[in-house]
């Protein structure tokens, strides 16, 4: 078998290697410095994303805010007006009636105190002795040791005479109204005594005599009854013939009869009448409607037919 030998020159291969070598150093380093371009760079990349989505968000959840802020701010205004309109029709429903009420009031006390006045005169007029000696009387009595109390000089020397002299003065004038009282009270007894004596007579009656006796009789319908009710006033002269003169007036009282009386009389009774109330202390409107009333009345009638003895 045949041999060959052959030489081959491995040096250019060598230096190409060698080159190759140097390249590949070349692209060791190019490699790691991209790499570490590329770790950079997604550092760099993911720091942004970050900051972008952090600013992303922070924007959003602040618009979310705001836009819940705005909401509740219009809501609280409107509210807030609302609450003004209500409030401003609130002080003018209170301004009316305070109006009302003081109106109100108003009326009614002056309807109270006429009413009062009036229950006030009506309960004096009850018992108008009484009440004019309490509270006219009494007062005068209260009063008197007040108005009569002697007062001490203590002027100077100049003034002192006048003050002493006026002093004197009041006291005699004093002395002189209670002089004139204590005469006038011994002339009223007087004429009271007189006035007694002339009507009471000493002389015995043996034998029975007729006297006449005013009697007042009245016909009134009784609202609770339902009819006419008879009254007989008998003008006092003793605690038995008032009785008995009531009673007999009682018995007869039924058969008389209404008939029309002379206009003088009826002008006399008006008279006499619209005196009564003129002098009374009764209010101005109670006067007033009892005076129409009267007028009112067309009709006047006077009892006729029956004698009680």
């Amino acid at each position: 078998m045949a041999h060959f030998s052959f030489r081959v020159d491995t040096g250019e291969m060598a230096d190409s290697i060698d080159g190759v070598s140097r390249h590949v150093d070349g692209v060791t380093a190019a490699v790691v410095a991209m790499e570490s371009a590329v770790i950079l760079a997604e550092k760099e990349g993911a720091d942004n994303i970050c900051r972008n989505v952090n600013f992303g968000f922070y924007s959003l959840i602040r618009s979310q805010v705001s836009q819940k802020l705005a909401k509740h701010k219009s809501e609280a205004e409107a509210k807030l007006m609302e609450l003004q309109s209500q409030s401003a029709a609130l002080i003018s429903i209170k301004g009316r009636m305070e109006k009302d009420f003081n109106m109100i009031a108003s009326r009614y006390t002056k309807l109270f105190d006429s009413l009062n006045n009036s229950l006030r005169s009506r309960v004096f007029e009850l018992d108008k002795p009484t009440t004019n000696f309490l509270f006219k009387d009494v007062s005068q009595v209260d009063s008197r040791p007040k108005r009569l109390a002697a007062n001490p000089a203590i002027n100077q020397n100049e003034s002192l005479a006048q003050c002493v002299a006026i002093s004197v003065s009041n006291t005699k004038f004093n002395g002189r109204n209670n002089i004139a009282s204590m005469g006038q009270f011994v002339q009223n007894s007087e004429d009271q005594r007189s006035l007694v004596d002339s009507i009471l007579s000493d002389v015995k009656v043996e034998d029975p005599q007729t006297l006449f006796v005013p009697v007042l009789v009245a016909e009134s319908c009784d609202i609770n009854v339902k009819q006419n009710v008879w009254s007989v006033n008998v003008s006092p002269i003793g605690a038995p013939a008032d009785s008995r003169v009531q009673s007999s007036v009682s018995e007869v009282v039924t058969r008389l009869n209404w008939q029309g009386v002379d206009a003088h009389n009826e002008n006399q009774v008006k008279r006499e009448f619209s005196l009564l109330v003129l002098e009374s202390q009764l209010p101005d409107r109670v006067k007033r409607t009892i005076t129409g009333l009267m007028d009112s009345s067309k009709t006047w009638n006077g009892l006729s037919g029956g004698v009680a003895r």
